[in-house]
């Protein structure tokens, strides 16, 4: 049987606003709510206390009845400044655990709303300790979860996001429904394809008062047999994933549709010629960090509430793809990064809404665009070269967003409207400038990045190890607080707690590329740091 806990569940504020509405007025009277959730037969007395940018603002004692959840609240009034607000109530004789009697949100978070089905509820509860993290509930696995996404936001630091991606998430609402109720509303998109059923993606349209929301449905028990899926002791499995389709709800675009590699047409399939994007990350395949471009287009419209839905997939999904420089300028290249100078050169668009498929896409073997370049390899290809109608999709039954340049007849290279987003959003919004190198063999420049191989103490110090990425300059070991840089692939770093880290490659004429994210945990565990 199951001792007795205290957990803090979440953080909520009120009034709860309808997301169209916006946020409170500044100066405006709200109440933050702590939810706490006793885990045993009996009603048990604490003494708890709400803490501001660490300083003590309310204090109390509060009698927490037995098998419920109770509120403590705290009257404020709005801001937009952002401050880490935290509740804790002191540990009870004989709880299970004592980690999960705290709990910090960033005050200006966007609004998450998680609704749960009661099968999938109870196998958390019953399951959560046996991890050994300190965690007794679904609720402490759900805040994990946001936790994990706030740290990749902070991390994704890229030339365009200097600071990370600017929002952060809070829990506003926890609904725990009995089996098979999801959704509880008619969903408003339908389900295609092998997308998650409606249940998940939208388990209760009718509520607009948090940004986002997740269905967590009985059927997906099964996901979670091996309880590493339900922590983020290893944080990359199931719920990097459920962050994943969250990016959707929030208005990203999955990343991987501008790859080229399952339906290309016949006459480069014979050449064995693909396309890769170079944006790896959270809406690509690798669910540890949120890669360059969804990192920039979330800060496109960081502090901003939901608007279309705050759900997966809302009304404005991808409304980012058609920020397009006005006039657009690109540079072939050779393999070797000369310009190639009076080329004949071919475009080819793909057409879209012919297939009931994600990101289909189908091109003719006859060129859309015939262009030639001057004297210094460059030449305009006006603001949208990948479609007639000048709109860039990337959906159900289509994308449009690569498409494939030819030139003298016998050289293949890319273009990715997402680069153009890029450029736009970097300010260059009357022309954008671009290389495209072609080749025989298309693509000249891999996106797998360095793999992570080892993490071993070695003395007061770490060893970190990673595999060598071919025509890579430099490696830079990024750590808190501090960048390493080599040519080897291996490094000796000072460093202490629970830390992320990864690597990044630098290429010759390439982009950069990077590791998985790594969670490195010291004290170490027989002999070596534990790596997750």
């Amino acid at each position: 049987m199951l001792a007795g806990d205290l957990t803090v569940t979440h953080i909520s504020r009120l009034p709860a606003i309808d997301y169209v509405d916006g946020w409170p007025a500044e100066g405006r009277s709200i109440v933050w709510r702590a939810h706490v959730k006793n885990f045993s037969a009996h009603e048990v007395t604490s003494a708890w206390r709400w803490t501001r940018d660490g300083v003590i603002v309310a204090q109390g004692t509060q009698a927490f009845a037995a098998n419920a959840t109770t509120t403590v609240d705290l009257p404020s009034s709005w801001s937009f400044e952002r401050h880490r607000l935290a509740f804790d109530v002191d540990a009870v004789t004989g709880e299970e655990s004592a980690s999960n009697n705290r709990l910090e949100v960033f005050t200006d978070a966007l609004a998450v709303g998680f609704w749960v089905e009661q099968s999938v509820y109870d196998f958390f509860r019953a399951h959560q300790r046996d991890l050994g993290v300190g965690s007794t509930c679904w609720e402490n696995w759900a805040q994990r979860l946001v936790g994990f996404y706030n740290d990749m936001a902070a991390m994704a630091v890229w030339p365009e996001t200097p600071e990370g991606v600017r929002d952060r998430w809070r829990i506003e609402k926890i609904v725990v429904v009995p089996d098979g109720a999801l959704p509880l509303a008619p969903p408003l998109v339908p389900q295609r394809g092998r997308d998650p059923t409606s249940g998940a993606t939208q388990p209760d349209v009718r509520d607009r008062t948090v940004d986002l929301m997740w269905g967590f449905r009985t059927a997906t028990v099964g996901s979670y047999g091996d309880t590493r899926t339900a922590t983020l002791q290893n944080p990359f499995y199931v719920a990097p994933l459920i962050i994943h389709e969250l990016g959707h709800a929030r208005y990203l675009t999955d990343v991987y549709g501008f790859d080229l590699l399952d339906q290309p047409p016949a006459f480069v399939n014979v050449l064995g010629v693909t396309h890769a994007t170079q944006f790896q990350g959270l809406m690509n395949r690798d669910f540890t960090f949120i890669d360059r471009y969804s990192a920039a287009a979330l800060n496109r419209i960081a502090g901003a509430r939901a608007t279309r839905g705050n759900y997966d997939e809302p009304d404005n999904i991808g409304a980012f793809l058609n920020d397009l420089p006005a006039e657009n300028r690109v540079t072939i290249r050779d393999a070797g990064g000369a310009p190639i100078a009076n080329a004949a050169v071919e475009i080819f668009r793909s057409r879209t809404g012919l297939f009931d498929e994600w990101y289909a896409t189908s091109y003719g073997d006859v060129p859309d665009l015939t262009l030639r370049t001057d004297a210094n390899g460059q030449l305009l290809v006006g603001r949208c070269p990948f479609s007639a109608d000048g709109v860039v999709v990337n959906g159900w039954r289509g994308s449009n967003t690569v498409a494939i340049v030819r030139v003298n007849g016998l050289l293949y290279g890319f273009l990715e409207s997402s680069l153009f987003n890029m450029e736009f959003w970097r300010g260059h919004t009357e022309l954008g400038e671009y290389d495209v190198v072609v080749s025989e063999e298309g693509d000249v420049c891999g996106v797998d990045g360095p793999e992570i191989v080892d993490a071993r103490l070695n003395g007061n110090a770490v060893t970190l190890t990673w595999t060598a990425v071919d025509g890579a300059t430099a490696y830079r070991v990024m750590v808190p607080n501090a960048v390493v840089t080599t040519s080897r692939t291996s490094a000796t770093v000072r460093l202490s707690g629970s830390v992320y880290w990864w690597i990044e490659a630098d290429r010759a004429r390439c982009p950069m590329v990077r590791s998985s994210t790594s969670h490195l945990v010291l004290p170490p565990v027989r002999g070596r740091a534990a790596l997750h």
